[in-house]
């Protein structure tokens, strides 16, 4: 394809929003030295901006896509080129035949909540946490479940090759994360990566919906022993059964309590507290406080930038009114 002249054609759209001009086209004619070929589709334009390039007058636009025809008729050495521009999270890689690029279309967090496992309470005025016992010391049969906020990330993006995303399934997040000024700390970010191929498409076919789902399980835990410790995603368990480790055998026994004056033993019938050791806890009358077991439920990895990365927001035009009054702010 031998292209004889380009120019800029008469005629835009665009629309117009609280951020300033959005989803903006410029309309290219080209004039070739000869008629396409019956099977010649061609992707590139002399004269055109490339796929990827800034809009020269619009910081933080990039053009995404192209709208490409050849009218009927007597004008068989013409193409009519519409450039579409947007802000997109852009990243552009050279390559030996072409650039891969990639596309943000939806980025944010939901308001999302879920359950969890309540071992430790939360402390509240005065009163300091505590292990959740029934008023006996012991553990209840079902462990007590209450709401947490468990708000999810979608990050969905748009690229022109295919990614790798199957070591990421259903890990969790091995270092602090900050998204849209909410840090999340270790392990608290569960992340599920979902991969669509977009048929007609020829410029970003790939589509990716990357959730992040944050999730907050603080406990003091015992072994190891750490105050406030953020378990996040993996699971603790209040030590507790009804057998404990025979000193003699090294093998398991039933526990076994003393009733009553004449100091009875019998079996127990129900979970009593363990040490932490495979013992039953030696409670003399007294207070006892319960051990506390962390179990890692995922596994760590580091989340590349793409998953989170925020895209850019396109700057005020300088000929937009400051005192511009948005409906709902007056």
């Amino acid at each position: 394809m031998v292209i004889k002249s380009t120019r800029v054609k008469a005629g835009r759209y665009y629309k117009v929003g609280q951020n300033g001009a959005e989803d903006v086209n410029i309309k290219y004619q080209l004039v070739l030295q000869e008629p396409l070929g019956a099977n010649e589709i061609p992707t590139s334009f002399t004269g055109v901006p490339a796929i990827g390039s800034e809009h020269p007058t619009r910081p933080g636009f990039y053009a995404l896509t192209y709208d490409v025809s050849q009218p009927d008729g007597a004008a068989k050495h013409t193409l009519d080129i519409t450039v579409h521009y947007g802000p997109a999270d852009i990243t552009v890689t050279p390559g030996e035949e072409h650039n891969v690029i990639d596309a943000v279309t939806e980025w944010g967090w939901d308001d999302s909540t879920g359950e969890k496992e309540l071992v430790t309470s939360v402390a509240v005025g005065n009163e300091a946490a505590k292990p959740v016992l029934n008023s006996a010391g012991d553990p209840f049969d079902s462990v007590p479940t209450v709401y947490v906020p468990t708000p999810t990330f979608t990050k969905v993006i748009r690229t022109s090759d295919r990614k790798s995303y199957a070591a990421y399934l259903c890990t969790v997040n091995a270092e602090e994360v900050t998204i849209g000024g909410m840090t999340c700390a270790a392990g608290t970010l569960l992340c599920t990566v979902a991969e669509r191929k977009l048929i007609g498409e020829w410029r970003l076919p790939y589509q990716y919906t990357i959730h992040l789902k944050y999730r907050s399980n603080i406990v003091t835990s015992t072994y190891p022993q750490v105050d406030n410790n953020e378990l996040g995603w993996d699971a603790a368990v209040t030590d507790a059964g009804m057998r404990e480790i025979d000193d003699a055998t090294g093998k398991l026994k039933l526990i076994t309590l003393e009733f009553g004056d004449s100091k009875t033993e019998a079996t127990v019938s129900s979970p009593e507290l363990l040490d932490g050791h495979g013992k039953k806890v030696q409670r003399n009358g007294g207070a006892v406080t319960p051990v506390v077991l962390p179990f890692h439920a995922y596994k760590r990895t580091s989340f590349p930038e793409w998953f989170y990365s925020e895209p850019p927001t396109p700057p005020k035009p300088d000929d937009e009114d400051d005192d511009t009054i948005i409906r709902g702010d007056e």
